[in-house]
Formats: structure tokens, C-alpha cells, sequence
């Protein structure tokens, strides 16, 4: 990455805005012109529309192998490890340039400010915590104290460690900003697409990320487990699910959901592509699952759900397809939910990483389910009668816990992705994956590597060596 600029805001319209970006800025060196408000908007709207776009969404999606390719009849076979360094350097122009680096203007510009605005700094810091947290579980050794500075051109990568240690000193800065007296009158509302200003939410978000990167580390790291306990004990992250980070799309061409852009361009407005994996719809059919029908439709001439295997042919007539709920116009996209929280938390005490013991676990457990299957619209009975028959034993706990975190990250392919590594020692993960046919290498992905073109060659401080798409990042045992 050579010296990261800012980029200029284009005109974007979305579903949840009630107008569009009209500051552009002059020279995108010097972005004098723009305000933390746009800057924020814009590294909000980029970092949305990457995560459900076909380079970041599609990619991983069939790689980690929530939904099915279909083969032959989907998508098409041998493209489950074919990641393109185009698609990669995308994810990384973005999170660096379109978003990381507007908000660090973002946050100059309201440290600035007077009365210096601490609420904008909060909400620009948590979104740059989440957007280099994304960035890192992809890629591992980034760029991060030496990025975004004029004074660098080249900047070292630094260890995966020490990147999620830098954010977690980035939350504990968002979370005393949030704090401040001032925050409250001092957020940006109106540009603000998750939660409106709302310095609360905002700073239970802040401990609700802090949170999961440190259930990220804790297996590498078991000194994380203090950490872990103390933000239970002080008891200030999500209480619901009205503060996930929700990001809306809306039906108006220009504001919809990239997921379902793809589908309108090459299928019509309809799913001709994503099959229901094995892998997800398997467990819940064995468990008469309420999300089922949510999550898939049966195939047209079917009368049950039938998954098809990773890279499979599939049938349109006899297999399930990936409901169109989950690929509509005005579909939400989730970067963090309560129910992700719930699940951590009922995982962290059934390893006794917090107080609690497998009861707490059991309790957190049946919540998350609840809460997984009220967002996806079963109703209130149903999500109650299916949470409270699911009991946990000690033995087994942690397994089921993985699974049904699994379950309900089959649309969110990152955290999926996330949370499948962890779950496990190499090879012994939850759920076991299947190599496909014609995998290069032979193996399961474990990362996607850097972009040659964007990074590794113009960087002279890039890693220099050999990297394979199956190599382990720090934090996976």
C-alpha cells in the first residue's frame, strides 16, 4: 500500500438516506472541503455495500461453504477457492482508502472542532475498530500504526496480534469519547445509517465488538479471559436486539442491496444460483428447525428441503435454494447482532472464560436462538418453544454452541468464516468442511491473501515470501 489517500465522496443514494452525498471533494489529497459528517457516511456506505457485493460476499460465501454453488446448474463449478487478486484488492481499496481513511480524516477533523466534537470521534473509531477487524480476519498481517500517515509511503505490516491489541486501545478511546459529557449532543445523527446518533448504542456497540475480538484472541492469548470477565461484570453491551448494527438497503434502483443486484442483472430478480449447503440445512432439518423455511425454498417439483453438497450439481426442481428474504432489494445487512453476542457469551461460560458455568452458557444459549430466529421473522412462539427445548451438557456444549453460530451466520460469510476457524484446531473445526473437487492446493481456506497488484508488489515493506490461501492466520490454533 503506497501512501493512502482520501478518496472523493461520489453521489450515492441509499434506501436509508434521505438524500445524497453532494460535497465532493476538490483534491482528494487535501479533502478541506468535506465534513466528518460525509466522511463518515461514506466510509459507512462503502464498508456496507463491500461486505454484500460480489467480491467480498460471493467469494467467501461459497468458499466457507454456507451456500452451494450448484455446480454445473449454479453459479458453476470451480469457483469455490477462485478468489480473484481483483476481487482482493476491492476489499482492500475499500477498507483502507473508501472507508479507513475517511475516518481518520473523519475523526481529525471533529478532534479539531470547537468544542471538540466527542461523540463523532466515538462513532468514527468503533467504525474504524470494525472495518480493520474485518480487514485483519481476512488478510492477518496488515498495515495498521503506520497506515494513513503523509509521513509514510511505505508502511510495515504489522503482526495480527498487535493489530487486534491496537484496536482494542481504539475502543477503549471510543468508549471515553462516547462517555464524554458532550457526546450525546455531539454524534452524527442525520448521516448516522446505523443507529441515528444514538451515543448509547453506540457505546454498547463499542463494548460488544471489544468483546468479540477478544474471544478471538483468548485461544492464542488466555490472558484475554480477565478482559472478557471484567466486560461482563461492568455489564454495558447489547441488551437487544435494537442495537444491532443494522445497515438498510432500500427497493429504489441505486439503493438496493448489492446481493440483490447481482440477481437482477444475470437472473431476472430471482435466485437462479445459490443452493441450500449441506452443511447448514442438515443440522437443522435433524432439529426441525423453525428458520428452515426462512432460510430456503424447496425445489419446484420437491416435498421436502434437500441441501446439495459443496460444489454439487444441483436440481432446481428436487434441492433447496436460498430464499429470495435473504437476497431482496431492501434485504438489511447485520455487522454486529445481539444474537452473535449471545452466542459468544454463552461460549466464553462454557469454557469458564467468564463466571457463570454451563448454566449461564445454557441460559445465553436459548436467548441467542431466540433472538437468531426473531430476526429472520418466525414468530414469537415458535422462536420461544424451539429456544427452550435446546439444553446443553458440559460435554457437548461448545460444540452446540459453534453449530448453531454456524446456523446463524450462513448470510454473514465473514463472521461464518470467523467463528469457523476458531471453533476449533485445524481439522477439527465445527462444522467439518469438505474439500471441494479441484480445490488447487487440495485444502480447506483459511485466508485470502493479499493483493498482489494493490500491495505486495508497489509496498516495498510487504511480506516478502510464499503465502497459500490454506496457511493459518495468529489467532487460529
Amino acid at each position: 500500500m503506497k501512501k493512502i489517500i482520501i478518496i472523493a465522496l461520489g453521489v450515492i443514494s441509499l434506501g436509508s438516506c434521505k438524500k445524497s452525498f453532494e460535497k465532493i471533494n476538490i483534491n482528494p489529497n487535501e479533502p478541506s472541503s468535506a465534513t466528518p459528517e460525509l466522511l463518515f457516511s461514506g466510509a459507512a456506505v462503502n464498508l456496507a455495500n463491500t461486505r454484500v457485493g460480489g467480491d467480498q460476499y460471493v467469494s467467501l460465501v461459497l468458499a466457507v461453504q454456507t451456500l452451494a454453488s450448484g455446480g454445473n446448474s449454479g453459479w458453476g463449478a470451480g469457483d469455490v477457492y477462485d478468489v480473484s487478486p481483483y476481487s482482493t484488492g476491492n476489499i482492500w481499496r475499500t477498507n483502507y482508502v473508501s472507508s479507513g481513511a475517511n475516518l481518520k480524516q473523519a475523526i481529525k477533523f471533529a478532534e479539531e472542532s470547537s468544542p471538540v466534537k466527542y461523540g463523532t470521534i466515538g462513532q468514527c473509531q468503533v467504525l474504524l475498530a470494525e472495518t480493520m477487524y474485518e480487514t485483519t480476519m481476512m488478510f492477518g498481517d496488515i498495515p495498521y500504526s503506520e497506515a494513513w500517515r503523509k509521513d509514510i509511503t511505505y508502511p510495515h505490516f504489522d503482526g495480527q496480534e498487535a493489530v487486534m491489541n491496537g484496536l482494542l486501545t481504539l475502543l477503549d478511546e471510543a468508549i471515553g469519547n462516547l462517555k464524554n459529557t458532550n457526546a450525546s449532543q455531539t454524534t452524527i445523527k442525520y448521516e448516522d445509517f446505523f443507529y441515528a446518533g444514538d451515543a448509547a448504542k453506540w457505546l454498547a456497540l463499542a463494548n460488544s465488538l471489544k468483546f468479540k475480538i477478544l474471544m478471538t484472541m483468548v485461544d492464542k492469548d488466555p490472558s484475554k479471559a480477565t478482559a472478557l470477565a471484567t466486560l461482563m461484570t461492568e455489564d454495558a453491551m447489547m441488551k437487544s436486539a435494537t442495537g444491532n448494527m443494522t445497515f438498510k438497503f432500500g427497493t429504489a434502483t441505486g439503493n438496493q442491496n448489492l446481493k440483490f443486484a447481482i440477481l437482477n442483472k444475470y437472473a431476472g430478480g430471482t435466485n437462479a444460483f445459490f443452493f441450500a449447503n449441506k452443511t447448514v440445512i442438515d443440522p437443522m432439518l435433524a432439529q426441525n428447525d423453525p428458520r428452515i423455511p426462512k432460510y430456503f425454498e424447496k425445489g419446484t417439483a420437491a416435498t421436502n428441503f434437500v441441501g446439495v453438497a459443496t460444489e454439487a450439481t444441483g436440481d432446481f426442481e428436487q434441492d433447496a435454494i436460498v430464499s429470495m428474504q435473504l437476497f431482496a432489494a431492501d434485504a438489511p445487512e447485520y455487522l454486529m447482532t445481539y444474537q452473535e453476542l449471545l452466542f459468544l457469551q454463552a461460549e466464553a461460560a462454557a469454557r469458564n472464560l467468564i463466571p457463570g458455568g454451563l448454566a449461564t452458557a445454557e441460559a445465553k444459549y436459548q436467548e441467542a436462538l431466540k433472538e437468531a430466529c426473531l430476526l429472520y421473522k418466525v414468530s414469537a412462539t415458535d422462536a420461544a418453544t424451539f429456544a427452550s427445548s435446546k439444553t446443553l451438557s458440559a460435554a457437548t456444549a461448545v460444540k452446540e454452541i459453534h453449530l448453531q453460530q454456524w446456523i446463524d451466520l450462513m448470510d454473514r460469510p465473514l463472521e461464518a468464516f470467523n467463528n469457523w476457524r476458531r471453533s476449533g484446531t485445524k481439522g477439527n473445526e465445527t462444522p467439518t468442511l469438505t474439500i471441494p473437487p479441484g480445490a488447487p492446493a487440495g485444502n480447506l481456506i483459511y485466508r485470502l491473501l493479499w493483493p498482489t497488484d494493490n500491495e505486495i508488489l508497489p509496498n516495498v515493506n510487504a511480506p516478502k515470501g510464499v503465502f497459500h490461501y490454506y496457511d493459518q492466520l495468529w489467532f487460529d490454533l
